[in-house]
C-alpha cells in the first residue's frame, strides 16, 4: 500500500466533478445493477471493458454492504490505489486493486492478483481497520492512514500520522466526496437484499462468476 498513490492520475478529481454521470441505478430484473458505478470506474480506468466495470461495480456495492461501508469510501481507496488497475505494483511491493503486501494479503486470506478477491479484501481490511479506531474522534481518518502505513504506526504514535500519510488521507476524502455529490449510496441496499427473488445473494454471486468464472 506504500507509495501505491501514485497511480493515482492527478487529473481524477477534476475528471469525476464534470463527467456526466447517470443519478441512480436502474432496476434490471430482480436486482438493481448499479450502472452509475460501473460508469464511473469506466471514467476512472478507461482500459476496463463494460463487463469488467460491471463486475467490479457489483462486487464493490455486495461486498461494501456485507462489511457495512458506504461502497463510495472503498471506491475512493481503490482508486487512490491503483486507479483501478488490477495489475497495479508499487515499487514497495504491493500489488493488486487495494495495493496489499504479501503479508498483509495473507493475513486476509486473500489472492492480490484476484480483482475479486482483492477488492474482497478491501471492504474486509477498512472493516476492520474501522473497528479498531471506532473510539477515536477521528476514527476514519485513522482508519484511512492505517490502510497506508499500517495499524500499529499510528496506534503508536497516539493516532499521528506521518506526514506522507496525511497527504494520503487527504486525497481519499477529496476523491470520496466527490463520489457522494455523483453517487447515490441508496440504491447498494436494494443490491444486496434485492428486491425479490429471495435467492437475491445467489443471483449477485451468478453476476460475479459471469464476468470471473467463478464456479
Amino acid at each position: 500500500m506504500h507509495c501505491a498513490a501514485r497511480w493515482f492520475r492527478a487529473t481524477f478529481a477534476l475528471v469525476i466533478v464534470l463527467a456526466p454521470v447517470p443519478c441512480l441505478a436502474e432496476t434490471t430484473g430482480a436486482i438493481v445493477r448499479d450502472s452509475a458505478y460501473a460508469q464511473v470506474l469506466r471514467t476512472i480506468n478507461p482500459r476496463l471493458a463494460n463487463g469488467e466495470s460491471r463486475a467490479y461495480a457489483t462486487a464493490l456495492v455486495a461486498d461494501s454492504v456485507r462489511m457495512r461501508l458506504d461502497p463510495r469510501l472503498v471506491m475512493a481507496v481503490v482508486t487512490v490505489e491503483s486507479g483501478w488497475n488490477a495489475r497495479a505494483i508499487s515499487p514497495a511491493g504491493a500489488e493488486g486493486l487495494g495495493q496489499f503486501t504479501p503479508e498483509t494479503a495473507r493475513t486476509l486470506g486473500i489472492d492480490a492478483w484476484s480483482g475479486r478477491s482483492n477488492l474482497r479484501g478491501v471492504t474486509l481490511y477498512l472493516h476492520r481497520l474501522l473497528g479498531m479506531f471506532s473510539s477515536s474522534r477521528n476514527a476514519m481518518r485513522e482508519a484511512l492512514a492505517s490502510y497506508n502505513v499500517g495499524p500499529y504506526t499510528i496506534k503508536s504514535n497516539g493516532g499521528v500520522a506521518p506526514r506522507g500519510a496525511l497527504h494520503y488521507v487527504a486525497k481519499v476524502l477529496a476523491t470520496f466526496h466527490a463520489f457522494e455529490s455523483r453517487l447515490s449510496a441508496q440504491p447498494t441496499v436494494a443490491v444486496a437484499t434485492a428486491l425479490a427473488p429471495p435467492d437475491a445473494a445467489q443471483s449477485v454471486a451468478q453476476d460475479e462468476a459471469a464476468y470471473w468464472g467463478v464456479r
